[in-house]
């Protein structure tokens, strides 16, 4: 009996630290599975993304107080130790061990590779004990993948993250509590335990102790046999005694059973990040309010919630960031529903909300309200982020629908509210089916011809007003292989959404630069979303085209929009400047249609503006806009600030602009967006344009004095 005793409560004991060494591990994942990672690392090594992402949020938020990243060679090439930077070579102690560990994983990864079987976060992690000095760590590893399985970014051979927690006391005080054994603690690997002491021994591959674990087994038989001795009058008390400590100790271990199964249930059913239900207990909760519809009517509304632009906040501000926004978005939106209903997180920036006894009008105030609460100005750890978000309702009066299919409606019913326009709700229509699948049908397409270089530049040239091109603007154009040709103000939201604009970007921005050299001393204007100018890497991306390419910064403008310098904030200046002093200009597109402010051009580095197409547009037809052009022309001389006027497209319009003092015109009227080839002839042309509409017919003396 008492060997049996021991020898279960040492395999329990064995097992229940597996288990804590690969929960360790499989924490990491979510961080290691995104194409940030890939290109952070594998593609082009950014260590300000390491330090935040692998050094700071591993010890902060998975409790890993030393930290390493591995390159595809196996050399440490990041540690990260207690808050701060190491020297790799202070872990030679554990290297052998590390790259044991890293290799193991790499051979699984590639032998799911190689039987096209794909990875997981199930999949993608490893976790072990280890030591050194003395010292155990638990030592998690994951390979940094992308988030398709198919993603072009596979052939760059992964980094490995790798993150090691030291073995504590208290961990050894829950483990003992829960499997219900005695104190367990380290025992010195060249130390031989008690004969009557339990143990268990943890070796490499190598067959070396990395540590012993000691206890005090239970011994039932032993204890049995002391407590039956003594007189036979002793038997009854003895009995009773063994009864009430017997009793005492299994209302003990009752106790601490039933609250070990509660913790892991909980777990099991919230979101560990915020507290909330998780898509599992949502499921439930929802299957619960569906079956009350059966039973006695009524309707039930499913919303899902999206942060707008969430991953700009992980990208620029950093995963701790986007953490504390989470948290402080749920903390917000639990405060107004009702006891009666759910709010669970999904996942990601996603939210759902289960209102039940509700309808249409209920649904659309609640979700109004939640729209109202989560827009404003967050401050956050690292920075200030305007926060905003998109919601998605289905009103459900069958109680017999699938809570996936619930849940798919809801989303269904998000997007349409994020293809609005964002910072709106939408409910659920049956026709939106076909549009999401024509909208993944696109976005695959989109990253297809991202990849292999399928998006084309074309440019639009800006004239004097004697028509002599003095500089171009680079636009994209993407011809779907099946839809034909699409409209930018299709693909370009699109790629904003899917995550894809920075890629879109730093191609158009190469194209714009190997093209810019064949114009020497002609100005190149690129536009730059307020993705790429926030990305953390945006500087260093355009270091290396401008080396890449030997194009001179000088000779590349930037257009940025009004809505970049909305937030005010001190990040985008510091960005702006650095952009000046490395030798580019920029431009302030769509000038007057958004925040305009002399506050902000007085406060970033703006070298020009640009009149918005909504004022050229109506010249001659409309007297306030030829007066808000003049307006702007003399703020902008004021200022000493360069302004061209786009969407030109007649004569009229080209004449009001010279006689308001705008120089610079772009729009139809003298080139429509052409090919590379095309400025080519017009440059070897002499460079310069003619007007496309004809001269117009002598008017009366009275039409062209009232114009």
């Amino acid at each position: 009996g008492d060997s049996l005793a021991r020898t279960r409560e040492e395999n329990l004991v064995r097992q229940g630290m597996t288990e804590m060494a690969n929960d360790h591990s499989l924490l990491m994942t979510p961080m290691t599975i995104w194409d940030k990672a890939v290109e952070s690392t594998a593609v082009k090594y950014n260590e300000a993304w390491v330090t935040d992402n692998i050094g700071r949020y591993f010890q902060s938020y998975l409790n890993f107080e030393s930290n390493l990243l591995v390159d595809g060679n196996g050399e440490i090439r990041f540690a990260y130790r207690n808050g701060a930077k190491a020297d790799p070579a202070s872990f030679t102690p554990l290297m052998g061990q590390t790259r044991e560990t890293v290799d193991e994983l790499r051979r699984r990864f590639e032998t799911q590779m190689q039987k096209n079987q794909g990875y997981t976060a199930e999949t993608n992690h490893l976790g072990r004990l280890v030591a050194v000095d003395g010292h155990v760590y638990f030592m998690g590893a994951s390979l940094l993948l992308p988030d398709a399985q198919k993603s072009p970014l596979l052939k760059y051979k992964p980094f490995a993250a790798v993150g090691m927690h030291e073995l504590k006391p208290a961990e050894l005080a829950n483990l003992s509590q829960r499997y219900l054994v005695s104190a367990i603690h380290l025992l010195p690997t060249d130390a031989v335990p008690a004969r009557d002491h339990a143990v268990v021994a943890f070796k490499d591959d190598s067959g070396h102790v990395l540590a012993q674990l000691t206890w005090m087994p239970e011994t039932p038989g032993r204890t049995l046999f002391i407590r039956t001795l003594g007189p036979v009058l002793m038997i009854s008390l003895g009995l009773g005694l063994i009864a009430i400590v017997l009793l005492h100790q299994s209302q003990k271990a009752a106790q601490s059973l039933i609250a070990s199964e509660a913790k892991a249930k909980h777990m099991a059913l919230h979101d560990g990040l915020t507290g909330l239900p998780n898509r599992t207990l949502f499921a439930d909760r929802l299957t619960q309010a569906c079956e009350r519809i059966k039973r006695h009517g009524g309707q039930v509304a499913v919303m899902c919630i999206g942060l707008d632009r969430f991953k700009d906040v992980n990208d620029t501000l950093g995963h701790v960031a986007g953490d504390q926004l989470i948290r402080f978005n749920a903390q917000k939106i639990s405060t107004m529903i009702r006891t009666s209903d759910t709010l669970a997180r999904l996942g990601g920036d996603e939210f759902v909300i289960v209102q039940t006894d509700t309808d249409g009008a209920s649904a659309a105030s609640l979700a109004k309200r939640v729209l109202e609460a989560l827009t404003g100005v967050v401050n956050l750890e690292n920075g200030q982020v305007f926060s905003s978000c998109s919601i998605g309702v289905t009103v459900l009066n069958d109680g017999d629908i699938d809570p996936a299919e619930a849940l798919r409606q809801a989303d269904l019913a998000l997007y349409r509210a994020k293809d609005l326009g964002r910072g709106q709700y939408a409910f659920f229509e049956i026709e939106m089916d076909a549009t999401i699948k024509l909208r993944k049908t696109m976005e695959t397409g989109l990253r297809e011809a991202i990849h292999v270089g399928d998006v084309t530049v074309v440019y639009q040239p800006q004239v004097d007003h004697y028509g002599q091109v003095v500089g171009v603007e680079a636009l994209c154009r993407w011809t779907h292989p099946t839809r034909g040709p699409v409209s930018p103000g299709y693909f370009i939201p699109l790629a904003e959404e899917c995550g894809l604009m920075n890629d879109l970007g730093t191609m158009v921005m190469r194209r714009a630069m190997q093209d810019a050299r064949r114009w020497p001393g002609l100005k190149v204007a690129v536009n730059v979303s307020a993705t790429q100018l926030r990305s953390s890497d945006f500087i260093d991306i355009l270091r290396g085209l401008i080396e890449e390419t030997r194009t001179p910064a000088s000779q590349i403008e930037l257009e940025i929009t009004e809505g970049v310098l909305l937030n005010d904030d001190h990040t985008t200046q510091i960005v702006l400047r650095e952009l000046r002093h490395m030798g580019f200009s920029i431009a302030l597109d769509d000038f007057g249609t958004g925040y305009s402010s002399l506050g902000y051009l007085s406060r970033y580095p703006v070298d020009k503006i640009k009149i918005d197409r909504s004022f050229v547009s109506n010249l001659g037809v409309d007297p306030e806009s030829e007066a808000v052009i003049r307006a702007i022309v003399k703020l902008s001389k004021a200022l000493n600030l360069s302004i061209v006027a786009e969407g030109v497209e007649t004569r009229a319009q080209k004449t009001i602009l010279r006689q308001t003092g705008c120089p610079i015109i772009q729009g139809f009227l003298f080139s429509r967006p052409v090919p590379v080839a095309e400025i080519d002839t017009i440059i070897r042309s002499g460079g310069r344009l003619t007007p496309s509409e004809p001269e117009p017919q002598a008017e009366p003396a009275r039409t062209a004095s009232a114009r």
